[in-house]
């Protein structure tokens, strides 16, 4: 009996937060059902001004319809769900910051920095304060964004083709163009993903981080050595006090120390990239292929499976057997992709096709990380068809928020909600006038919502 009255007990903190206005499920009851709710009303204020027009000898001619007032009333919903979602003070962030006397923003202070700048007198024109931060919601915007980008150039690009059929000028160039343009977009998306990650791990969610980390496999050390590489303090030729770093990994894969000593050993031998599988590229490219393959597969087969579980046939489990090796073999592609074209770029075409512009520093300082960034993005080619613009989907906001501050100064906040509102009125609009061009699941979640 007492156990029977813990568990209602231990749920409703769980149910109370799940329900509270500023979460996600009211968000998106607000979403949808305001831009349901609000279309009646503005339609009746557009009739009424439009007999006010006319009433004053305007004379507004047109055939009615739904696109306005859906437009406008997704609008407002969106703008208003999004400040409900950002209304939950306990969740906000705050940032100690360094800024002039005129509120001119100079640099952000970490808890230690600001105890210690408030010791003495600050510098005359200075003044320590602190500032909310806004930017919770950012992928959120960020996803609303690309699905409307992607409403947008659909659209155009579907009446230029019918154009160009109409009048007999659709070539080959522009077949290849409308078949490859998801994979093109998550090429472009990985490789600004995998740059960040490298170098500016800071602009990418933390979970995205960790994730990233846990399919590439790779020591922490030689990540911590090709960053600094590119910040100019891991120099060939050069003593600058971090050899030790090279030289644990060194001892760790059975190496000779020398070889992690950039002022004696130059370039940095690729055996060391490897992490003891060998002096081989081609062999050290087919093990990562191999890792990250069984990483994937844990995590796609049972997905795929449990997907399938309703329709209990042969048939279906196949399928999903199938689609969980060929999504796996698109991760590991990926991964082998990307070290192969490191080493490539360091050890087999690099040197040979520029061997006097191109100096060792220049490759490990950027241009072998930009290599494997370059050319990871074509493994999606593996996966089918429909599978390669959820992926686009999923990668293309993670990409345009490493351009962006994950937090921001909350004055400036309007400007997401306006990006947010207007993408995700578009969206809606698009998905109850031409839902086919909403895309993807998406597409089939706000069909079946909405109609």
């Amino acid at each position: 009996m007492g156990k029977s009255r813990i568990a209602p007990r231990c749920l409703n903190p769980i149910l109370a937060g799940a329900l509270a206005l500023n979460r996600f499920p009211a968000f998106c009851g607000a979403l949808v059902g305001g831009s349901a709710l609000l279309q009646l009303p503005i339609r009746v204020l557009i009739l009424r001004v439009g007999r006010l027009a006319r009433a004053q000898g305007w004379n507004l001619t047109g055939q009615k319809n739904d696109t306005v007032p859906q437009f406008l009333a997704a609008l407002a919903a969106a703008w208003l769900s999004l400040k409900l979602l950002n209304s939950d003070q306990k969740r906000r962030s705050r940032q100690w910051q360094l800024t002039k006397q005129d509120g001119t923003y100079f640099a952000d202070l970490t808890e230690e920095q600001r105890t210690i700048l408030a010791g003495p007198p600050l510098a005359a024109g200075f003044e320590i304060k602190r500032v909310e931060l806004a930017g919770r919601t950012m992928d959120l915007t960020l996803f609303a964004v690309v699905r409307a980008v992607d409403i947008i150039v659909g659209e155009a690009w579907a009446r230029r083709k019918e154009s160009r059929i109409r009048a007999k000028k659709w070539t080959s160039a522009e077949v290849s163009i409308s078949k490859f343009t998801d994979a093109g977009v998550f090429a472009l998306s990985a490789s600004t993903v995998m740059w960040a990650w490298f170098y500016q791990p800071d602009r990418l969610p933390r979970a995205y981080n960790k994730w990233i980390g846990e399919a590439a496999q790779v020591d922490s050390r030689l990540i911590e050595v090709l960053r600094q590489a590119h910040y100019g303090e891991f120099v060939y030729g050069k003593e600058t006090g971090e050899a030790h770093v090279l030289k644990s990994m060194c001892r760790d894969y059975g190496c000779p120390e020398i070889w992690g000593d950039p002022a004696k050993t130059v370039p940095v031998p690729c055996e060391i990239v490897h992490m003891g599988t060998g002096p081989n590229c081609e062999w050290h490219a087919a093990t990562r292929f191999c890792r990250a393959f069984r990483f994937a597969l844990t995590t796609y087969l049972p997905l795929n499976l449990a997907l399938k579980a309703r329709s209990l046939s042969a048939k279906g489990f196949q399928q999903a057997f199938l689609d969980a090796m060929r999504s796996s073999a698109f991760l590991g592609a990926f991964v082998s992709i990307f070290y192969y074209s490191i080493c490539l770029s360091r050890t087999r075409l690099g040197p040979k096709m520029f061997p006097k512009t191109v100096t060792p520093q220049m490759v490990d300082g950027g241009l072998c990380v930009g290599a494997g960034c370059a050319m990871c993005g074509l493994s999606i080619l593996i996966e089918a068809k429909r599978r390669r613009q959820e992926i686009a989907f999923f990668v293309a906001p993670r990409a345009a928020a490493t351009f962006l501050p994950r937090r921001y100064d909350e004055k400036y906040q309007w400007r997401e909600t306006l990006a947010f509102a207007l993408s995700a009125a578009i969206v809606m609009t698009c998905a109850q006038e031409k839902p086919e061009r909403v895309r993807g699941v998406l597409g089939k979640v706000l069909r079946r919502v909405l109609h």
